[in-house]
Order: C-alpha cells, then sequence, then structure tokens
C-alpha cells in the first residue's frame, strides 16, 4: 500500500469514529492531518495534488491544488482542536462545517453567474471546494500590499462590484483592500461570499431597492479614501 493510500485509509476510518460517536451536545474533534487533507481533497477528486498553502483564515485554510497541472485554489474548512457547541442534540461538527462550505460554494456560484468578479467555483466535497487560482507563477497580489498610481480607477472597480452584489441580493460581508486582488489589471475578490441573500430575490418596487441605495450612497465616498485605506 502507497503512502497515499495509506493516509486515506486513515483519513476514511477517522471521518467513520466521529460519526458513530456517542450523541451528546458537545463533540471533540481532530484536526485532520496534513497527509489527511490532502488524501482526501485527491480522493473526492477535487485536485490531482496540494502543492502548497497559501493562506491561513480563523475558520479555513487555502491551499494551492494542481488539477490535470491546472492550478487551482482548494479552500478547506478546520474542524478546529477545540469542542463545537451544537445546535441539535445530533450530529458533528465535521458536517455542520460541510453545510457551512456548501452554503459559501453556492453562493460563490450565484456571483460568478451574475458576472461578479469572484473566483470560478470548480467542485465541492464535504468540509472543502476548489475554485480557480488568481495568479500566474505567483498569486495575485492583495490591494493592501500595493502603490497604485491611479487608485480612484480601481476603487470604481470596486464599487461595480459591491453595486452587482447588492443586485444579485447578496452581501459579502468581508469586502475590503485585504481580500482585494489585482490580477491582469482588474479587480477580484479574493473570498467567496458567504452572506445572507434575499429569500425574496429582486423586485422592481421601489421600497426593495431602497436598502441598495442607501449602500451604494454609502460607499460612493470610497474613491476619495481609497488611497489612505491601501497606504494605512
Amino acid at each position: 500500500m502507497s503512502g497515499r493510500e495509506l493516509a486515506s485509509a486513515r483519513s476514511f476510518w477517522k471521518r467513520k469514529n466521529l460519526r458513530d460517536g456517542r450523541r451528546s451536545r458537545y463533540v471533540e474533534v481532530e484536526e485532520v492531518s496534513l497527509d489527511g487533507l490532502r488524501a482526501d481533497a485527491v480522493e473526492n477528486g477535487l485536485v490531482d495534488e496540494v502543492v502548497s498553502i497559501l493562506a491561513t483564515g480563523k475558520e479555513a485554510d487555502v491551499y494551492v491544488g494542481l488539477w490535470k497541472k491546472v492550478p487551482l485554489a482548494l479552500k478547506v474548512y478546520r474542524l478546529h482542536k477545540t469542542l463545537h457547541k451544537k445546535k441539535s442534540a445530533i450530529g458533528y461538527s465535521v458536517d455542520r462545517m460541510g453545510q457551512i462550505a456548501a452554503n459559501e460554494f453556492t453562493i460563490l456560484e450565484k456571483a460568478y453567474r451574475a458576472g461578479i468578479p469572484v473566483p470560478t467555483p470548480a467542485r465541492r466535497a464535504d468540509n472543502m471546494f476548489t475554485m480557480r487560482f488568481l495568479g500566474d507563477e505567483t498569486s495575485a497580489r492583495r490591494l493592501r500590499d500595493l502603490d497604485l498610481d491611479e487608485p480612484e480607477q480601481y476603487a470604481k472597480q470596486a464599487l461595480r462590484i459591491i453595486e452587482k452584489l447588492l443586485d444579485s441580493f447578496i452581501v459579502h460581508g468581508d469586502l475590503s483592500e485585504y481580500n482585494l486582488l489585482l490580477y491582469r489589471d482588474r479587480i477580484s475578490s479574493s473570498t467567496s461570499p458567504r452572506q445572507w441573500t434575499s429569500p425574496l430575490g429582486p423586485t422592481d418596487t421601489d421600497d426593495s431597492k431602497k436598502p441598495n441605495r442607501s449602500c451604494v450612497e454609502t460607499w460612493k465616498m470610497w474613491p476619495d479614501t481609497f488611497r489612505s485605506m491601501i497606504s494605512i
């Protein structure tokens, strides 16, 4: 048995043991190792290989993976080495993180179909999914790390992103110079929207457009402060 096959087998039995645990309000979860993560991603057909880590966050890590030699961004929600409080008497945190990943992936697909510059969604399995890797030999740079000669044009691009999100009834919730990337002279969001979408969908009534108008009017001041935001 190869090392990859062994890691895959260990990962399978670890997940099975988690799901076969006792029914309680709290379930202790051990973080999956990097070898287990690689095995899971390959086993689920998300990537052929996990190359390196790209970014870390409070809830998830992003890796660079290869699918048929094409680089992809692999986002993996961590299970954490802590106790997870569950909303129901039955259920496991591994399932909860899978639900969060599924929700984010669904909204990412919706944003992409609406023409919003977000990473192209690829595939999802459990608590991980793949999307387009923004960059060439290296990752696209954050606006926070750039010294732009004409920041106003990029501020306008960012404002158009917000307007398109609002038109699609999507609230990003974490859009800033830290997760806006400049790639081939185009602003893109490095993170996918995870926030609430209107269950009613868009309508033509004036009342339904008032929140959108208010938000857009607020953000119209952004070009004037954009230079100071990225130079702090």
